[in-house]
């Protein structure tokens, strides 16, 4: 019994405060993403190492289409936290916006655009420049990457509208035939789907970007401003954990690789060797790169102001809101000391001495 306890202290000690799995508060959290892969594994690991437990949560993930149902259904009030990309919630946010959205952002997550003007990695095609004249893919017409994309021509010197011509290629098997029958001679598309042409044997090499687009804001924790006002202890104690699963997943990046194949079977590889297999799911997980920012250090959640300003006047080039939005309307950093309010050296060592035979 004393040998139970003594464990039971240094797991209280290295994650934070336990609340009684009895009194714990049962909430849904919705994630932009149709299926789960590794690129999601901080979330896995709050969760499966009871990051959320010790704050007193009980949590479903619901995986949705993309951002902007994320953001909606947020707003409706049919969970109260949500991952979602600012691009598309901001333009909800402006003053007089004809749908309007009352949410605001409460911790940043990705501090890097997770969208990029790429070609096939033996292509000629050195510079956006270089593109006039071609086809670019895009999931749909009217989709996100038609917006990044205009503004990474623009930013080149280019007409989107008369010096290339967009293509819809779907996303997955479809997008990848597409490339390979040279039906396009770029794309614009997100990370985890650039790596996932990678891994299908379609590598893709990313053009060179003005560095205030390639460093815009993307897809952070938002809440409704009810929910900020109301139920602050709330979006504390699950950003804190998501800040310790994001510690331990950069510490021990093949757990969380093996944690999510746990969670999500799904989500595993069929076909290659173990090291094959754990190998294209470290490529996944590279991702969380963007997840921290040299400017922030260890700082989790913070935001970076200059950037969301640089956010807002993306949107207002584009044509997606008439004014700026300011900074105070697209989120709030009160929450940023008590998210950070944790032993991150007993997590870092926890995911150091993690024994990976328990997942396997």
């Amino acid at each position: 019994m004393k040998k139970l306890l003594a464990v039971f202290l240094l797991t209280v000690s290295a994650c934070g405060v336990v609340e009684s799995a009895a009194a714990a508060e049962k909430i849904n959290v919705l994630l932009p993403q149709r299926n789960a892969n590794e690129a999601i594994a901080p979330f896995i690991a709050a969760k499966y190492l009871g990051y959320l437990g010790n704050e007193g949560l009980d949590v479903d993930y619901i995986l949705v289409a993309g951002s902007n149902e994320v953001a909606i259904q947020v707003a409706t009030g049919n969970a109260p936290i949500g991952w979602a990309s600012p691009a598309q919630a901001v333009i909800g946010m402006q003053e007089g916006a004809p749908a309007p959205l009352d949410l605001r952002y409460f911790s940043s997550v990705e501090y890097r655009n997770i969208w990029s003007i790429s070609v096939p990695a033996d292509s000629p095609i050195k510079s956006v420049a270089e593109l006039k004249g071609k086809r670019i893919g895009v999931t749909a017409l009217g989709s996100a990457g038609m917006n990044y994309g205009k503004a990474y021509l623009r930013a080149a010197g280019l007409n989107p509208d008369r010096d290339i011509t967009f293509i819809p290629i779907g996303a997955g098997g479809q997008a990848i035939t597409a490339m390979k029958q040279k039906m396009v001679d770029a794309i614009v598309f997100w990370e985890t789907a650039n790596v996932t042409f990678d891994i299908a044997g379609s590598p893709v090499r990313q053009l060179p970007i003005d560095k205030k687009l390639a460093f815009l804001p993307d897809v952070s924790l938002l809440a409704t401003n009810d929910t900020i006002k109301n139920n602050p202890k709330l979006l504390i104690r699950f950003g804190r954990a998501l800040a310790k699963g994001l510690d331990f997943c950069l510490a021990n990046r093949p757990a969380c690789v093996l944690m999510t194949w746990k969670v999500y079977p799904e989500s595993k590889p069929t076909e290659g060797s173990s090291e094959q297999k754990l190998e294209r799911g470290l490529k996944m997980i590279a991702t969380l790169d963007s997840w921290i920012d040299d400017q922030l250090g260890d700082k989790r959640g913070e935001f970076i102001e200059s950037r969301w300003s640089d956010l807002s006047d993306f949107l207002l080039q584009g044509g997606q809101i008439t004014k700026p939005v300011p900074a105070s309307r697209m989120y709030t950093g009160e929450f940023i000391g008590g998210i950070n309010n944790y032993d991150r050296a007993a997590i870092v060592k926890q995911a150091k001495e993690f024994d990976l035979k328990s997942l396997q």
